[in-house]
């Protein structure tokens, strides 16, 4: 039985630096829109419009973001539960302990 050592960061590192994890380049108005609205209600959290600087975005910029979502954001949410489900699937391994 051989064993296999993987670390957890150069796992996650592998990860985002693929192809499917990778954000593209985002104009100020678009990145504000993202950061303020579309990952903190990804993550759950409320968004109040009271919270929000109209003045930071434009139009173009909602629909930029909503592009990138169609396109890039669906991509990425399929990868990601690929990606679980693989990590999920992986049984565990017994290791003895031996403290000096």
């Amino acid at each position: 039985m051989s064993l296999i050592t993987v670390s957890i960061k150069n796992l996650v590192d592998a990860v985002r630096d693929t192809d499917a994890f990778t954000m593209p380049e985002m104009n100020g108005g678009t990145a504000y829109l993202y950061n303020t609205v579309y990952r903190r209600m990804s993550a759950g959290h409320d968004v109040k419009l009271s919270e929000l600087n109209f003045d930071a975005f434009e139009q173009d910029d909602v629909d930029t973001l909503n592009d990138l979502h169609s396109d890039v954001f669906e991509r990425n949410s399929h990868a990601n539960h690929g990606l679980t489900c693989t990590l999920r699937s992986i049984a565990p391994e017994s290791k003895a302990v031996a403290y000096v």
